[in-house]
């Protein structure tokens, strides 16, 4: 077994365009800031929530200061993601096309992140099964919980298919677009090729700098996300729900330990300590916003900036990593499915479970990259498996927490894999002349 690296690799010396590393406090000055946003804000909440929870105040900063930089810095990102999207997949997947390496990439990619969700599914439920979190519940919290407001959702297989008149639909069909895109540049004739090609370097080079602009108001957008999480959330729920919390957030943890440390460590032959340095941008945004699509745009500006990872790899992959690896949510599904037949005393056989673990596996291949991404595919599984879909309410108060975890989880995923495939060989064979 060859020995992991202790630090990031350098780019090679026949690659010019490759992003030069930052040294000193340059690279660690944006993460302090970002992790000065997230203390600062989540601290206000809490004491907002504890000292003064009836001000009249607060709704007033909520709704004129608080939730507009949050929706202005989502917009932003969102904006980004088409362009730079189309320009990554088409410019990455052009130069995979010259080495004749593009249908091994989608293969390998495939491959790798079916056994990641694998993986997670398995992880949810052996965590589920042993701390069995919805035991504990009392029938009258029961009854509150499941007299929350749920949201109408389609409890049938159709649920986890992409709609193309969502937001996750949209993307799906950008991404297959700039895939097909990139096989047709050949029939073009050798100068408009290289130039459509050139034009989206381009593309993806103004995304980028645009992006630097937006990522400098981060730790002010990452302090209003965290001070409205920290002062809607009804702390009561913790309380009821610490067990089922607690149990989701271990097996996130395992997933981030067990299956992507082996992952970059075994595959990629990166050590994990440098591996989570590199990639905690990309993971607070992801906890911040709980959205896949909206941290794509980080996500890239990491894997080509601190991972210095190639651009033909990384770009593809990570495209197809907002929709198609959501690790994260087939934890979050396969442990909410014990919980709640564990809460309604029903008996949640192997049978049963080897379905969900099939479900959810395959969910996590294809879930919504939004916030709340999750509901509708853990609504199709209680269906599916005859538990009631109305105990989604005894989880849905504490959705959105547990959705920033299982989005961060879903995002490292996506770095994870994209390290790994660098250096799979298909990631050095060399371009045709």
């Amino acid at each position: 077994m060859r020995r992991p690296e202790t630090s990031i690799p350098l780019p090679p010396a026949d690659a010019p365009d490759w992003p030069r590393p930052r040294t000193g406090w340059l690279r660690l000055r944006p993460q302090f800031l970002l992790l000065a946003g997230f203390l600062l804000g989540g601290g206000g909440g809490i004491a907002v929530k504890i000292l003064a929870p009836d001000n009249t105040l607060t709704p007033q900063v909520l709704t004129w200061f608080v939730r507009p930089v949050e929706q202005i810095f989502l917009g932003a990102l969102f904006l980004l993601i088409a362009p730079l999207l189309v320009s990554a997949i088409v410019s990455g997947a052009s130069r995979l096309r010259e080495s004749a390496g593009m249908p091994d990439l989608l293969a390998t990619t495939l491959a790798y992140m079916l056994a990641v969700s694998a993986s997670a599914a398995l992880i949810g439920l052996a965590m589920a099964n042993l701390f069995r979190p919805g035991d504990g519940i009392p029938p009258d919290v029961g009854r509150q919980l499941l007299s929350m407001h749920v949201p109408h959702i389609a409890y049938n297989l159709r649920s986890l298919a992409p709609n193309l008149r969502s937001a996750n639909g949209v993307v799906f069909a950008v991404i297959v677009a700039s895939f097909v895109i990139a096989a047709l540049i050949p029939v073009l004739r050798k100068g408009k090729g290289a130039l459509f090609v050139a034009t989206c370097d381009k593309v993806f080079a103004i995304g980028m700098k645009v992006l630097s602009i937006v990522t400098l108001f981060a730790p002010l957008a990452v302090g209003c996300f965290m001070f409205d999480m920290m002062v809607m959330f009804g702390w009561h729920l913790l309380l009821y729900l610490s067990a089922y919390i607690l149990v989701v957030l271990a097996a996130l943890a395992l997933q981030i330990v067990i299956t992507f440390f082996i992952v970059v460590w075994m595959r990629g032959d990166l050590s994990p300590t440098v591996f989570l340095h590199a990639v905690q941008e990309a993971a607070l945004i992801a906890f911040c916003t709980s959205s896949s699509n909206a941290t794509l745009p980080t996500a890239l500006k990491v894997a080509e900036n601190d991972l210095h990872l190639p651009d033909r790899i990384a770009r593809p992959i990570l495209g197809m990593g907002t929709v198609a690896n959501q690790s994260g949510t087939t934890i979050y599904i396969t442990v909410s499915f014990l919980f709640i037949g564990q809460f309604f005393g029903m008996d949640t056989a192997l049978d049963r479970q080897a379905m969900v673990f099939a479900i959810a596996t395959l969910a996590g291949m294809g879930t919504v990259g939004v916030p709340a991404g999750g509901l509708p595919a853990l609504a199709t599984v209680l269906a599916l498996t005859g538990v009631p879909p109305e105990g989604i309410g005894l989880v849905v108060g504490v959705d959105r927490l547990l959705d920033m975890f299982r989005t961060l989880v879903n995002v490292v995923g996506d770095l994870a894999i994209t390290v790994a495939i660098s250096r799979e060989p298909l990631a050095r064979q060399p371009l045709r002349q």
